[in-house]
């Protein structure tokens, strides 16, 4: 059975019909409560579950709808909706400060709630997803002073720069050649980039980061790194051969 959304309403001017709630209530999505004060809504936020708020930002008590959303984002890390009552004269740049999931107008169809709630909740899940991405990306790459600890399997390997041949992009992959063997990563090429030291490392190609202290030499526009020929895109030829004397 899918679950329910589980919503909080926090309005004090009835900017949603009560017939619209009871639609909405028998679709998959659960109104579990409605309150008219901010303090009752962070009492209920701390002791329940909930997926998204939708916020009167007209409220005025000990904190108005601006300042309740800001908690709900940074303390609860929730989704918001803005509800919109007739007569508000805030300007959309302030309601985007605090930035909300989404606005809902009074007087808006069952449809244009519905979906505003369900892109909300869509949107947060996709946020959230990339944040715990980000998170294993991070994990799996700490970085040290003079090294990284690279995953294989279900370990890490402690690798120091001057081990790292090259850096080669795959689709959105990218494999990382050493001399431990290969690491390959499900991060596109660019984002290493930051990761390695720039006086050692350098993207000479949109394929290729490659370490300069491993070069043993060059082949017309091409350098060689541990018996390999990577080539050297036309904009990096000075960057990189000028730092090869030759005789």
């Amino acid at each position: 059975m899918k679950k329910k959304i589980r919503i909080l309403i926090v309005e004090d001017e009835y900017v949603i019909d009560e017939e619209i709630l009871c639609r909405l209530n028998e679709m998959d999505i659960e109104i579990t409560k409605t309150v008219f004060h901010s303090r009752i809504a962070i009492q209920y936020l701390t002791e329940s579950e909930i997926d998204i708020v939708l916020i009167d930002a007209n409220i005025k008590d000990d904190l108005d709808g601006y300042q309740l959303a800001r908690i709900v984002k940074k303390e609860f890390h929730k989704p918001f909706i803005y509800l919109i009552p007739s007569g508000i004269q805030d300007n959309i740049e302030k309601l985007n400060e605090s930035n909300p999931s989404g606005i809902i107008l009074q007087n808006s169809s069952l449809k244009q709630i519905y979906f505003s709630i369900a892109l909300a909740i869509c949107n947060d899940q996709e946020s959230s997803e990339n944040m715990i991405s980000n998170a294993d990306e991070n994990t799996s790459l700490n970085l040290l002073s003079n090294c990284l600890f690279l995953k294989k399997n279900n370990h890490f390997d402690r690798v120091s720069f001057d081990e790292i041949f090259w850096l080669r992009a795959e689709n959105n992959y990218t494999v990382i050649h050493t001399l431990k063997g290969d690491y390959l990563y499900s991060m596109v090429l660019k984002k290493f980039v930051e990761k390695l030291p720039q006086k050692q490392f350098l993207r000479v190609h949109r394929s290729y980061i490659i370490n300069l202290h491993k070069i043993e030499g060059f082949e017309g526009k091409m350098v060689i790194i541990d018996n390999q020929h990577i080539p050297v895109a036309k904009n990096c030829y000075k960057c990189v051969f000028d730092l090869l004397p030759t005789v």
